[in-house]
């Protein structure tokens, strides 16, 4: 039943369901408060699925089809046993929801300034869903967000190599292995060693000056 549920038309959240409860009857001992089990106290709350005791007043269970970020969400569908009976009658309710706000010009050029990846091409496709007017001046602007979606699909590998990971995980777990402790004050601090690079190793890049310098220091019980 998901996969045939819309995004949300406000936010494009994943359509979630929710379960509640309400009261239907009054029939509970006398002089008891109803307002504790929703009498009085709202619409019913997601997630309220607790069972009643015996003594409180009998409730229907009920369900809908909600947006965890946003909160938009369909009326609520009761039902006797099982909740599917419910979402049947709620989902058509959410897939009829085609208001979705309207992409601005000032949209686009924020996410241009962005930088975009490969995982971001269903965003861009749902904002070129939602344009229907100014195609003049924001075909451009799709133009651009379409060609940087592309040149990240180009330059994205399925993996990174391990070797390089393992390396720099060696190299961190030598630097904590020679902190020492420092009390100053009444406060203890954590001191990493001072690491000297050689003038030779000046023409190096930053990141591999300071991998060969740690390289150098003398090894420890590594793992």
């Amino acid at each position: 039943m998901y996969e045939q549920l819309y995004p949300c038309d406000h936010c494009g959240g994943r359509a979630t369901v929710g379960l509640s409860q309400r009261v239907v009857a009054e029939i509970g001992e006398t002089g008891f408060d109803y307002g504790q089990f929703g009498r009085h106290a709202g619409p019913p709350k997601i997630g309220d699925t607790l069972r009643r005791p015996p003594y409180a007043p009998q409730t229907e269970r009920l369900a809908c089809i909600y947006c965890a970020d946003c909160g938009m969400s369909t009326p609520w569908f009761p039902y006797a046993e099982n909740e599917a009976d419910a979402l049947k009658e709620a989902a058509p309710v959410w897939n009829r929801r085609l208001t979705r706000p309207e992409v601005t010009e000032g949209d686009l050029r924020d996410l241009i300034e962005k930088e975009l990846g490969a995982c971001d091409a269903q965003m861009v496709i749902d904002m070129l869903s939602r344009n229907d007017e100014d195609w003049e001046t924001r075909g451009p602007l799709f133009r651009i967000l379409a060609q940087r979606l592309v040149d990240a699909s180009v330059s994205t590998i399925d993996s990174w190599p391990i070797e390089p990971v393992l390396r720099d995980a060696a190299r961190y777990r030598k630097l904590v292995q020679l902190v020492k402790w420092l009390d100053v004050d009444g406060n203890r601090y954590i001191q990493f060693p001072t690491i000297p690079t050689p003038q030779e190793h000046s023409d190096l890049m930053f990141e591999d000056r300071i991998a060969v310098a740690i390289d150098g220091m003398p090894d420890r019980d590594r793992w």
